[in-house]
């Protein structure tokens, strides 16, 4: 496979010499730099490179004009532009001029490299896919990862209680998946007879269309279709991650939305799991130890998925369980905002001991009606904003240096 060529386009000869350099040891090539205007143009005509660098910038309107015009030459020509400028604007504009994706500068390597992988992977799908060598793209559901980075913390519950909102409160069609491979709580907690699991389903994948898929799962009473965890352990030992992300993606492409439960340790499955996700729930609780492992789990998620910090979202279990720890203290400790807060409320427990999620067992109940108006955030029929309060913590400050000392 050969190496993609880069051209750099940069009125600035010193900083596009610099980006060259970087591009080179990253392990692209760079075919040369060009100013804006007809020196861009006739650079890229004639080194033909696979990909051009622009930066957007002051001028804005010579910038944009250059790019305009490189896409409508080139309209195969995978463009990205680059700003110094965190303008929304600027960036809005060259996406309508013709970029495909946009870098924030100075980038790091691993931002260029992962952003210019992206687009060139971008452009030759839709260059197969014109010329008829590919499929038509296939819709998929959106894909709900119930992540948090210890157990006890009530991810099960939240699954559950979120996949039955979304069947009963918010009209979709939905699939859950355990995958916590320690204890598998998700059919007990629906009071499930188990008779598949997603061992079961990976043995079967080749035999299965969207016909058939649901004869692999068990449908529960609200109208939620479940994929328990294999009842013995150690068959998670012949399962493959890449069977994970099949059985993941099988899943999407018959409904409209996926939970995923995830077990309170990271794994290669939990990775797959946050690899394919729409949207990551990373569960916190008030409890000192809880927001340490939050704190760490961000991290990790920002290091590792190049996507990780648009699709997460902090998700406060049992606000008020204790005193003096807010959603507003958790937001300044872990750096993002708390997208939703569930409520501590005794019902949960009573509906618990009932062998029901609380949206059923106690449907008017504070911590259910939290879970309803999440459901129905998260399929669009309400904004996406939990009921919490914003705004700089009492204890943020005193929180953050004690986690510090703990780490």
């Amino acid at each position: 496979m050969s190496i993609p060529t880069i051209m750099v386009v940069d009125q600035d000869q010193e900083a596009a010499l610099e980006l060259s350099r970087l591009i080179d040891q990253i392990g692209f090539h760079s075919v040369g730099e060009a100013g804006m205007g007809i020196e861009a143009l006739t650079a890229v005509s004639e080194l033909s490179p696979d990909l051009v660098l622009i930066r957007i910038d002051e001028p804005f309107e010579r910038s944009l004009r250059t790019l305009a015009r490189l896409n409508e030459s080139m309209p195969d020509l995978p463009i990205v532009g680059f700003s110094s400028w965190p303008d929304p604007l600027a960036l809005r504009q060259s996406m309508r001029a013709g970029a495909c994706d946009y870098l924030e500068a100075p980038g790091s390597a691993d931002e260029i490299e992962r952003t210019v992988t992206r687009a060139l992977e971008r452009k030759a799908r839709e260059g197969s896919r014109r010329r008829g060598e590919l499929p038509p793209p296939v819709a998929l559901g959106t894909i709900v990862t119930v992540f948090g980075a210890k157990g006890g913390i009530g991810k099960t519950t939240i699954a559950t209680n979120l996949a039955i909102s979304l069947a009963r409160w918010a009209n979709q069609s939905v699939a859950l998946v355990d995958l916590d491979t320690r204890f598998g709580d998700v059919a007990i907690a629906l009071d499930l007879q188990v008779e598949r699991s997603m061992a079961d389903l990976v043995r079967n994948l080749d035999d299965i269309d969207p016909h058939t898929l649901r004869d692999a799962l068990t449908r529960h009473d609200s109208g939620v279709w479940v994929l328990p965890a294999p009842s013995r352990p150690r068959e998670w030992r012949d399962l493959h991650p890449d069977d994970v992300r099949n059985v993941i993606d099988v899943l999407a492409q018959t409904h409209d939305f996926v939970i995923v439960d995830t077990p309170g340790a990271f794994s290669a499955f939990v990775g797959v799991a946050l690899d394919v996700a729409t949207v990551i729930l990373a569960v916190t609780t008030s409890e000192i130890a809880s927001i340490k492992d939050t704190v760490v789990a961000l991290d990790l998620l920002r290091q590792h998925f190049a996507d990780g910090p648009a699709k997460v979202r902090v998700l406060l279990n049992q606000e008020g369980k204790g005193v003096g720890i807010g959603a507003a203290d958790i937001e300044d400790t872990v750096g993002q905002p708390v997208w939703w807060a569930i409520p501590h409320d005794v019902e949960v427990m009573k509906a618990t001991q009932m062998g029901l999620p609380v949206v059923l067992g106690r449907p008017g109940s504070r911590a259910a009606r939290e879970f309803q108006d999440m459901a129905r955030a998260l399929s669009g029929v309400l904004p996406s904003v939990g009921r919490i309060r914003t705004g700089r913590g009492r204890f943020g400050r005193m929180l953050g240096s004690r986690l510090r000392k703990v780490a």
